[in-house]
C-alpha cells in the first residue's frame, strides 16, 4: 500500500482518517490508549457481545446456547486442530473444514454453556465421544452450522468490509 493509501472500513466501529498523530498526541493520550487497550481485551467476555443460538427443529427448539466472539488466536488454533499432520514434509495438508466448523463453535460457546452442553460428561458416554467438539459434530446439522458460523464471524468481525481508498 502507497504512502497515499488508507484502510478504511465501512463499519461503524471501526474508522480511519488521513490526519497522523503528533509524538505529543500520542504521549498525553496514552493513558487513554492504555486503558482502551485493556477494555478491548476483556470485549470476548462481554455479554453485550453475546448471541443466543436457538436450534428449533420440527417447530420447537431443541437446544439453547450462547457465543461470543472469537480471537484470531482462537480461530488459529482450531485451523491447527483441524489439520492432520503431515506425514511428509514436502506434502500439502488440507484442513478438515467440519471439523474446523465444529471447533469455532465449541470454542465460541460460552463456557458455562460450554460445560453443561458440549462437554457433559453423560453426553460424551452416550455418544461415544471424547471431545466436546465432536458432540457438535454429531448433533448439529450442516445447514445449522453455516448459520451460527455466520453468527460467530459477524460477532467477531470477520465479515468486516476493508476497502483501499486513495487519499489526496
Amino acid at each position: 500500500m502507497s504512502k497515499n493509501m488508507t484502510l478504511e472500513m465501512h463499519d461503524d466501529n471501526v474508522a480511519s482518517e488521513n490526519t497522523p498523530m503528533t509524538q505529543e498526541e500520542i504521549l498525553m493520550k496514552e493513558g487513554d490508549i492504555l486503558r482502551e487497550l485493556l477494555e478491548l481485551e476483556k470485549e470476548k467476555e462481554n455479554e453485550a457481545n453475546y448471541r443466543t443460538i436457538r436450534i428449533k427443529r420440527g417447530g420447537k427448539t431443541k437446544l439453547t446456547f450462547r457465543v461470543r466472539p472469537i480471537t484470531e488466536d482462537e480461530s488459529r488454533a482450531c485451523l491447527k486442530q483441524a489439520t492432520p499432520t503431515a506425514r511428509n514434509k514436502n506434502s500439502n495438508v488440507e484442513p478438515d473444514l467440519v471439523k474446523f466448523r465444529s471447533l469455532v463453535i465449541y470454542t465460541a460457546t460460552v463456557a458455562e454453556d460450554r460445560v453443561k452442553i458440549w462437554d457433559n460428561r453423560e453426553a460424551k458416554m452416550r455418544m461415544n465421544v471424547i471431545e466436546g467438539w465432536q458432540i457438535v459434530d454429531k448433533v448439529v446439522f450442516a445447514g445449522e452450522k453455516s448459520r451460527i458460523m455466520d453468527i460467530i464471524d459477524e460477532i467477531s468481525y470477520f465479515d468486516a468490509d476493508f476497502e483501499d481508498k486513495a487519499g489526496n
